[in-house]
């Protein structure tokens, strides 16, 4: 029994060895762990994108262009028709007018094309403002010429302003208002200076009229100067020319007015001195007592004439004195007729004291005798 157990120890033993071996050649190896080592970063500086560079002509060509539209915007006076946006194209040029001169050429560039397109736009807009004013600046100076009767009386310049209003009014409608507003401007002229050559044609005939000239000679003869100039200047046919005779028919209306002033002045004087007169010699004959009415009547007429004259208003007053010197007269007309009827009366009265003491004495021997002592 001994032999047999011996045996069986022993494999038993040589099983468990090989279950051992077998064991550790099929468990798997634990990984071999070594250190990590990051990878290498070399930073980078961030790279700002490239600006397209802009050329020192551009900037020439931008800023010319800006400064030629600024210069168009403020000769149509677009302030006065859009100011917010003529101020805010204004705004835009200066920005990049600064930009320009500080050499900062992307920003000038920006500011400067903004600049050009608000003008642009400003004008595109104000011209059509523009012209439609300077439409009605024409008819209302038609309107004055008409009432002054220059549609008739001076022809010539007042059919060029209907010619030059409707090639406007065409200008216009084919939308062209830009190009109309000088010719609209065109029409105004003539216009004003139809009515005002035939407002100093009339004041020139009235003063001949009245013989005004000879109180103020002078002013009379520089007037008509002018008034001679402007028909020259108008023969010409030079749209400056035309101009240049509304300022000389300007002053030739000034000092024909002064001509007339003078005259006026002088007229009521002389009007007033005869009135003086007048009343003069109502007041000798007492017609303030005897003809009272009439003379009270005249009296106020001539207080209304010294205020007029006071006042400059030298037709009015002329007015006044020469009807305050009719009343005068009139004054001293009943009251000489008073007068003479008084003065008949009394001669008539003397005559009969004188009769009645001639019959007395004819008839009184007494009165007789003394009147025979009496005598020589």
């Amino acid at each position: 029994m001994i032999r047999v157990k011996k045996p069986l120890k022993t494999i038993l033993m040589l099983v468990s060895t090989f279950a051992i071996l077998v064991s550790c050649a099929t468990k798997p190896k634990a990984p071999t762990t070594e250190p990590v080592v990051p990878p290498t970063v070399t930073p980078t500086t961030p790279t700002t994108p490239t600006t397209p560079a802009v050329s020192q002509e551009d900037l020439d060509t931008l800023l010319a262009e800006a400064k030629e539209l600024k210069k168009k915007a403020f000769d149509l006076k677009l302030f006065e028709v859009l100011p917010d946006d003529y101020k805010a194209a204004d705004a835009l040029f200066a920005a990049g007018s600064k930009s320009y001169d500080d050499k900062d050429g992307p920003a000038a560039e920006e500011s400067l094309g903004a600049a050009i397109a608000a003008y642009k736009d400003l004008i595109s807009r104000g011209v059509v403002d523009i012209a439609a004013a300077k439409k009605k600046d024409a008819e209302d100076m038609k309107s004055t010429a008409i009432k002054g009767g220059a549609d008739s009386s001076q022809a010539e310049r007042f059919g060029a302003g209907d010619e030059a209003f409707k090639a406007a009014i065409a200008l216009m409608d084919d939308s062209k208002a830009e190009a109309s507003i000088q010719v609209f401007e065109s029409a105004r002229l003539y216009y004003e200076l139809a009515w005002k050559r035939a407002l100093a044609s009339d004041l020139k005939q009235g003063i001949e009229d009245k013989d005004f000239a000879k109180w103020d000679s002078g002013n009379f003869q520089l007037a008509d100067n002018k008034f001679q100039s402007e028909d020259g200047l108008w023969a010409s046919g030079n749209e400056a020319d035309r101009a240049a005779g509304l300022d000389a028919l300007d002053e030739a209306v000034l000092r024909f007015n002064l001509v007339v002033q003078k005259g006026r002045e002088m007229g009521v004087t002389t009007v007033k001195g005869k009135t003086d007169e007048s009343k003069q010699r109502s007041e000798d004959i007492k017609a303030n007592v005897a003809a009272k009415d009439s003379y009270d009547s005249a009296q106020e007429l001539y207080n209304e004439g010294s205020s007029q004259l006071a006042a400059k208003e030298y037709e009015a007053a002329a007015e006044a004195f020469d009807r305050a010197g009719a009343g005068f007269d009139d004054a001293y007309q009943t009251a000489a007729e008073k007068r003479a009827k008084a003065e008949e009366a009394m001669k008539a009265a003397d005559e009969a004291t004188a009769e009645s003491q001639r019959k007395a004495e004819e008839a009184d021997p007494v009165l007789q005798a003394n009147s025979a002592t009496t005598s020589p």
